[in-house]
């Protein structure tokens, strides 16, 4: 107990390979979208949101917008990595095409759930690399910028119907505003931006 203590106090490990890198995007993609999706039912459903749960039919609408917007969490959160390692001196190109690479290795983590089926995700993964190769066309944006592009999918794909949902979106969009800079603060504590340009743009065999 101590020890689990003293490891709370000294906060999360450094990331100092790229194997740790896959577990923070992975860890943290899968956080932002299932805490999306659990607050905004929760808000929705309000008293009702424990017997909600037990029902059957909602569990498995979780489950498909769980596992629907996971790539799109790891878009976001491979987004922000770009953004810190291209600050620590990592060409565009070769950030993006190794954030797009570690990525799509958090979401091989996951096999493809019955919910979304194997084509869909491999349609989904292939997507992921092209969104996160495209990074390096244009400058990074600030943190809080990064989930406007993706948030009316997000949005869209919550297990409410779209009847429930009228007037809430700017909710699920300033929650996921917030989220992703509070992971952006961890990661900078967790790792200097020189050595995560190191770690981006090592070649793919490093991780064998």
């Amino acid at each position: 107990m101590l020890s689990q203590a003293l490891s709370f106090l000294r906060g999360p490990a450094p990331i100092t390979d790229r194997a740790g890198l896959v577990d923070f995007i992975e860890s943290r993609a899968a956080f932002v979208v299932q805490k999306s999706i659990m607050d905004y039912s929760r808000a929705r459903s309000g008293p009702f949101f424990t017997s909600l749960l037990k029902e059957e039919p909602f569990r498995r609408a979780v489950a498909w917008s769980r596992w629907t917007l996971y790539p799109t969490g790891l878009v976001m959160v491979g987004e922000m990595v770009d953004s810190l390692a291209r600050s620590g001196g990592a060409a565009p190109v070769a950030s993006a095409e190794g954030v797009a690479h570690l990525a799509a290795a958090a979401m091989d983590v996951h096999a493809a759930d019955q919910e979304i089926g194997t084509e869909a995700w491999a349609a989904a993964r292939a997507e992921l690399i092209e969104t996160l190769e495209r990074l390096s066309g244009r400058p990074p944006k600030p943190v809080k910028d990064m989930p406007l592009a993706y948030w009316e999918h997000v949005f869209a794909n919550m297990p409410i119907h779209e009847n429930r949902r009228e007037g809430d979106s700017e909710v699920v969009r300033n929650h996921l505003r917030s989220n992703l800079c509070a992971m952006y603060a961890e990661l900078e504590k967790r790792i200097t931006p020189q050595r995560l340009a190191s770690l981006v743009t090592a070649p793919a065999a490093a991780d064998t």
